[in-house]
């Protein structure tokens, strides 16, 4: 099993002795399993709320996580407990103080092993086969007759319960052969948890048309970049070709000749383009002028 000390935590020897049901064993995991950086004078402290403990044991209300940890606090599993304010009148998440496990009554498990929805029962087994384990091989021969006086179990209840952990893939059964060449099932190995892996997406695959584009803009912008900053010519040159010249052609003759149609008669139009669109006489043509200077001169009717 190759030991990551990111996915291990502590656990003491002595959980099974105490007087600690299954939930109780399963809640103390999850505290314990917690990460915390908070580590002061061999005291680790953790904060977390009742409703995430359940949620990692897949307890359906938090009276039960509540109770289990008052019974941890007086069996100083729990050292203390506290509560702050997090804003005006709003009481925060609950504090735990840890022990820090030292010296060697102590016996590892894995974190992951919270993701697979485990009851009480094949949890309390599945920390025992941890204590039992080796710390090489992760291998156990324990009997079921020192399994049941541990834990306190009946022998079908074991037999059951070790079933249901090899079925899910947390313990491996192996055979072993004895000398007069039979062979014993009491034999197990702990699974070591992998990683989940990442999944990443996968990018779209660029042409090489594009790629030949990028690699090419890349020469451009530094013959552009060496144009600008030696000779003011070319600025000038580039600043007509590629800004002054850009988009579609301008039609100068649209400023002369109107687009618009008007029900006026071809008479009244010259004063229509000179006094109501303020084109003046520089834009009209000479026959247009001789045209108004006319009317102009024409006497009112009689």
């Amino acid at each position: 099993m190759t030991r990551r000390h990111n996915d291990l935590f502590k656990m003491p020897n002595d959980i099974f002795d105490a007087p600690l049901n299954a939930t109780e064993l399963m809640v103390l995991a999850a505290v314990y399993s917690l990460r915390s950086r908070s580590i002061h004078k061999g005291v680790k402290y953790v904060r977390v709320n009742q409703q995430t403990i359940a949620t990692l044991c897949g307890l359906k209300s938090t009276k039960t996580v509540s109770k289990a940890i008052d019974k941890l606090r007086r069996l100083e599993y729990i050292k203390r407990i506290d509560r702050y304010y997090d804003d005006y009148k709003k009481l925060g998440s609950y504090v735990y103080a840890i022990p820090v496990i030292r010296g060697r009554a102590f016996f590892f498990v894995n974190r992951r092993f919270l993701r697979f929805g485990l009851t009480a029962a094949q949890t309390r087994m599945y920390l025992y086969c941890c204590k039992c384990a080796d710390s090489h091989s992760m291998r156990f021969w324990n009997s079921y007759n020192d399994i049941c006086s541990a834990l306190h179990l009946k022998r079908s209840a074991v037999v059951q319960t070790l079933k249901e952990l090899v079925s899910i893939g947390l313990i491996k059964k192996y055979r072993v052969r004895k000398k007069d060449g039979s062979y014993s099932d009491n034999h197990y190995k702990v699974v070591a948890l992998k990683p989940p892996r990442i999944r990443r997406r996968k990018g779209k695959r660029r042409s090489r048309f594009a790629l030949g584009f990028s690699h090419s803009s890349i020469y451009v912008k530094l013959f552009y970049s060496y144009i600008l900053k030696h000779n003011r010519k070319n600025v000038n040159t580039l600043r007509i070709y590629f800004f002054d010249l850009r988009g579609s052609p301008k039609i100068y003759r649209s400023l002369l000749v109107p687009t618009f149609v008007t029900n006026r008669k071809r008479k009244r139009l010259v004063l229509y383009l000179e006094y109501r669109c303020n084109l003046g006489r520089n834009f009209l043509p000479k026959q247009k002028h001789l045209r108004l200077a006319r009317i102009r001169a024409k006497p009112p009717p009689s």
